[in-house]
C-alpha cells in the first residue's frame, strides 16, 4: 500500500497496512486489516469476518464511493445489504462540463426493444461485442462493447471521440463499452442515497468513523494498531 507521506522524497513503497473499521452510533464495533492497496477488495472481507464473529448483526451500511464496484453491489445484493454508497461520478454529474459532454454514453438515449444507443447527432451505436475483464480478487466483469455504424461525416466527431489513439480522427469510428448490470446497481443506488434516510445516512454515516478515529487518537493518544501478522501478508 502506498502511503501519502513520503519521507524519503523519492517515491519509495513503504510497508503498510489498509486499516478498516466499523462505526454503529459512534462506537468502533469491528476492525480489520489487510494489504490491499485500495478500499474496494476489501469490503466483502471486511463484512464477512464481521458477520462471522460479531454478535449483532447488521441490515444496511453506510460508506463513501472508494467502495463501489460491480463485485460489491452485486454480493451486498446478494446477501440482504442495504447499502448507501455514493457513485464514484455522484458529484460530477452535477457539474455543467458533465451535463454537456455529449462523448458519454449517459448522454445519449437509449432504446430498450433494439439495445441501441442514440447520439446527440442522431447516430445509432449498436452493440458490436462483449469483454470480459478479471479484477484482482477474481471476479469477471462482463462489458457490453457498442460501435457507431457510420460517423464518418460526423460534424461534431471531435467533441464526441475523445479517446487516445494514433489514426487520424476521420478513419476512426466511435466505440463505447459499460456493464449494463452494474449501471443498474448504480442507478439503485443513486434512489437510495438520494432519499431522506440516504441523505442522512450521507451526512452522518459516512463521516463518523472519520470524526469517531479522530477524537480516538486525540484523546487516547492512540499511535497504531497491534495485530497478528497473517500468512498473506
Amino acid at each position: 500500500m502506498r502511503m501519502k507521506e513520503d519521507a524519503m522524497k523519492n517515491g519509495q513503497l513503504k510497508l503498510a497496512y489498509n486499516i478498516q473499521y466499523g462505526v454503529d452510533s459512534e462506537f468502533v464495533v469491528w476492525v480489520a486489516a489487510g494489504p490491499q492497496t485500495t478500499d474496494t477488495p476489501i469490503l466483502i472481507p471486511f463484512l464477512t469476518d464481521m458477520k462471522r464473529y460479531f454478535c449483532q448483526s447488521y441490515a444496511a451500511l453506510a460508506a463513501d464511493a472508494g467502495y463501489e464496484s460491480k463485485e460489491n453491489d452485486a454480493w451486498l445484493a446478494a446477501h440482504g445489504w442495504t447499502a448507501y454508497i455514493n457513485p464514484t461520478n455522484y458529484e460530477k454529474q452535477k457539474t455543467k462540463r458533465y451535463k454537456t459532454d455529449i462523448s458519454r454514453w449517459e448522454s445519449m438515449a437509449y432504446d430498450e426493444e433494439t439495445d441501441t444507443f442514440r447520439c446527440a447527432q442522431g447516430r445509432i451505436l449498436s452493440v458490436s461485442g462483449m469483454r470480459k475483464h478479471r479484477t484482482v480478487t477474481g471476479y469477471i466483469v462482463c462489458r457490453t462493447q457498442c460501435t457507431y455504424q457510420d460517423c464518418s461525416d460526423h460534424p461534431v466527431k471531435a467533441k464526441c471521440i475523445r479517446s487516445r489513439n494514433p489514426k487520424p480522427l476521420e478513419e476512426r469510428m466511435k466505440r463505447s463499452e459499460l456493464s449494463k448490470l452494474f449501471q443498474q446497481y448504480r442507478r439503485k443506488s443513486q434512489e437510495r442515497i438520494t432519499t431522506p434516510l440516504g441523505s442522512s445516512y450521507g451526512q452522518t454515516g459516512v463521516s463518523r468513523p472519520k470524526v469517531r478515529f479522530s477524537a480516538l487518537k486525540t484523546t487516547c493518544r492512540f499511535a497504531g494498531f497491534s495485530v497478528k501478522a497473517r500468512p498473506t501478508f
